[in-house]
């Protein structure tokens, strides 16, 4: 997406609703808002390859600044953010986030007129690719498959709306130009072949303000040196066990179904007893997705301290 004329895509900083409860309703520049952001992203950035994103903290509000509403404060921040070296103001914003999906009512009111892209995987194909990246959570099959559904019970209630798109991330593999049309029809822009090019980085680890980021930049950000392969969607027949798939057909396929995502076998599991076998990952995943609503409503300062810790 970012490679459309008209966009700048911000990958996975969710400054949005990070200071939204506290500043949503600002209707002239806030100092205090701009000090506690320079900090929120001097912390993200850690974790953010310079190479690919850089946030310029210290340099967000050195100019002269003009917002006068919640919306054009965060124009103005991310007209400040470079890219995959593109930097300025943009025609859209796209601002993503998977934990947005919790908050799309608080979104709404964010802005004049949102439009929400969501996109979805194979269930078995998410746990598999969580269960290679246990860095910051679990790599177990029940509470990744838990998970899973926590999402898209709340995916399934927002696919019908009107300013809503859902797009398979397998259809967009094995039909990138069909798909990404879709997605520009949707944003009411035009197709430019540039966003089917070469997207490829390498090397961004080496560009890590802190080196024991590097991990975590490398299990996360190495798809960007990888192309597309419709071969990896379905690596998780053979990279699950049997019993595997049949926990996460278990948990998942009631939701996974309405999106295409039919279960592997016809062997029946009650999810009830699942659940009872598995409670302390039903709980964990459960308190993983919708803590979201109690961090919302934490003053900044706490969260800042939370996030500072975070990050080491």
């Amino acid at each position: 997406m970012n490679a459309h004329s008209s966009i700048k895509a911000i990958p996975e900083i969710p400054i949005s609703i990070f200071f939204a409860a506290n500043y949503k309703n600002i209707n002239k520049r806030n100092l205090t808002l701009e000090k506690q952001t320079a900090i929120y992203l001097s912390y993200i950035q850690k974790i953010r390859p310079l190479a690919l994103v850089d946030l310029h903290a210290k340099q967000l509000f050195l100019d002269k600044t003009n917002y006068y509403d919640y919306e054009s404060f965060l124009q103005h921040v991310f007209a400040k953010f470079e890219i995959a070296k593109k930097i300025g103001a943009a025609y859209q914003y796209v601002d993503k986030n998977p934990f947005y999906t919790f908050h799309y009512k608080k979104l709404k009111k964010l802005s004049k007129d949102p439009t929400f892209i969501i996109i979805v995987r194979d269930y078995r194909a998410n746990v598999l690719s969580r269960k290679s990246k246990p860095l910051n959570k679990p790599g177990n099959i029940i509470y990744n498959a838990f998970r899973w559904r926590f999402f898209f019970k709340e995916i399934n209630k927002l696919s019908g709306n009107s300013d809503c798109l859902v797009i398979r991330y397998e259809d967009l593999v094995i039909n990138e130009t069909k798909e990404i049309s879709k997605i520009c029809d949707f944003l009411s822009l035009p197709f430019e072949s540039s966003m089917l090019s070469d997207r490829m980085v390498d090397n961004i680890s080496e560009s890590v303000v802190e080196e024991k980021t590097k991990r975590f930049v490398d299990e996360h950000f190495s798809g960007l040196s990888k192309p597309m392969h419709s071969s990896k969607i379905e690596a998780w027949k053979n990279q699950l066990s049997t019993t595997e798939i049949e926990q996460c057909d278990c948990i998942c396929s009631k939701y996974g179904e309405k999106f295409g995502y039919l279960p592997a076998s016809d062997k029946k599991m009650s999810y009830l007893l699942v659940v009872i076998l598995h409670l302390p990952w039903y709980l964990r995943a459960l308190y993983d997705v919708y803590k979201e609503h109690i961090i919302y409503h934490l003053p900044i300062k706490l969260k800042l301290w939370r996030l500072k810790k975070k990050m080491g």
